[in-house]
Formats: C-alpha cells, sequence, structure tokens
C-alpha cells in the first residue's frame, strides 16, 4: 500500500442500505439461506443486517487473519478461529463480509465452510473493489476505484492509524485538530467537510483516544507523535 492513498469515510445509514441492497440481491436470486456466517470482525454487522432483512435468527462467526509468505511477495489468508460443525452442517450458508479488497479472506473462508457437509454456500460483500480476484454472489455496492473505506465500527480504530500515520510523514512536530484535518486531506483526500457530514464531530474523540493509548501528546498548543 502506497504512503499517500485515497480514504473514504462511510456513515451508518449510508451501510446500513448497503446491506438492504445485499438483501434484495440474495431475494431476486430466490435464495434461502439456514444461517449467516459473518466474517470477523468487518462482517458482523452486516450479517445482523442481513438475519433481519431476510427473516433469519440463526447467525453465527468466522475469524479470518491475513499473513504474509515468507518471501513477503503477497499477502494471504487463513483461519483463526474455525467454524463447530453443527453451526452450519446440512444447511444453506450464507458468508458476508464489508469488503473484498484483493479477495482472499472470502475465497479462504468458503473453501473451509466448504469442508463441512453443508448444503449450498454462497457469498456476499457489502462492497467489491475492483482489484478483487473473487467475485463474490452478491454484492452491495461495486468500487470501480481503489479507496480504503473507513465504516463507523471501526472510526477510531482506522483513524488512530491514519492520522498517525500522517503526522508521521508530514515530519512530526505540534499540530492542532484543524492542522490533523488538513493532513487527513492532503494524504488521504479526506476533506474536512466530508469527514463531518459523515462522523459529526469526532476529531476530538479521535485526538483524546490517540492520548490515552500513548500515540500522541498534548502540549498545551497541539499534539505530537509519542515515540516508544
Amino acid at each position: 500500500m502506497p504512503e499517500d492513498f485515497d480514504c473514504t469515510v462511510t456513515d451508518w445509514e449510508y451501510i446500513y442500505g448497503r446491506c438492504r441492497a445485499v438483501a434484495e440481491d440474495v431475494r431476486r436470486a430466490e435464495f434461502e439461506p439456514d444461517v449467516v456466517v459473518a466474517l470477523a470482525r468487518g462482517g458482523w454487522f452486516a450479517g445482523r443486517c442481513l438475519c433481519d432483512f431476510l427473516g433469519l435468527d440463526d447467525l453465527t462467526s468466522l475469524k479470518m487473519e491475513h499473513y504474509v509468505g515468507a518471501a513477503e511477495t503477497g499477502e494471504g489468508a487463513s483461519v483463526r478461529y474455525p467454524l463447530s460443525e453443527e453451526a452450519v452442517a446440512g444447511k444453506d450458508v450464507l458468508l458476508v463480509d464489508d469488503i473484498a479488497d484483493t479477495g482472499e479472506s472470502m475465497r479462504r473462508a468458503r473453501e473451509h465452510v466448504a469442508e463441512y457437509d453443508t448444503g449450498t454456500v454462497r457469498t456476499a460483500t457489502l462492497q467489491l473493489l475492483d482489484t478483487s480476484e473473487f467475485e463474490p454472489d452478491f454484492v452491495g455496492e461495486r468500487l470501480a476505484e481503489w479507496t480504503w473505506v473507513v465504516y463507523p465500527w471501526n472510526f477510531i480504530e482506522d483513524m488512530v492509524e491514519l492520522v498517525a500515520g500522517a503526522m508521521e510523514r508530514d515530519g512530526g512536530g505540534s499540530y492542532t485538530a484543524d492542522d490533523v484535518r488538513a493532513l487527513l486531506d492532503e494524504y488521504h483526500d479526506v476533506g474536512a467537510i466530508e469527514l463531518e457530514v459523515a462522523q459529526p464531530n469526532r476529531m476530538a474523540e479521535v485526538l483524546a483516544e490517540m492520548e490515552r493509548r500513548g500515540v500522541v501528546s498534548f502540549d498545551g498548543d497541539g499534539y505530537e507523535l509519542t515515540t516508544k
């Protein structure tokens, strides 16, 4: 991933709409899953919403983790917390995640689920990047250009990393909240207005959490990166 890359900050209403789009896609296909398997952690919100839209009460989770090969030539994915056979055996399964970037997590997850004595296994993602080599059965939205999507459920997590990285690349120093907004615009194309529309009044929360975690310190005028 390059140091400077575009980000898109989303809100709950927009992502809820993508969940609805996936559910509509599933209904059009006349697929009637017995259980939703949500990939942890990004697929949890989508999994619960799809249960609501599709009238299901059987929801379980599968945790994947990414790894880099010994030669560091590319990403892969492995199962960290496997499913129990009881959760999916004999059932038609809808496997869901928030986004497919390379598609490797979804591909490997489907292989894992198919190892059990299941019925039909189909896959869904709220958003699909054009970089994905895996084509899910159901897609809420296709993104023609690569972007790092900041979801509401990991807003703090992503913003801490993005802000710290932008400060470091800028050379360090003391930054006010307005300075931080300018850095996000410069390095990640996240405008101050876009940020406030999607996640209003949260920059102070992000900076306070960065201070609590020891990522930055406040010198009375601004925030500085803390070296550990």
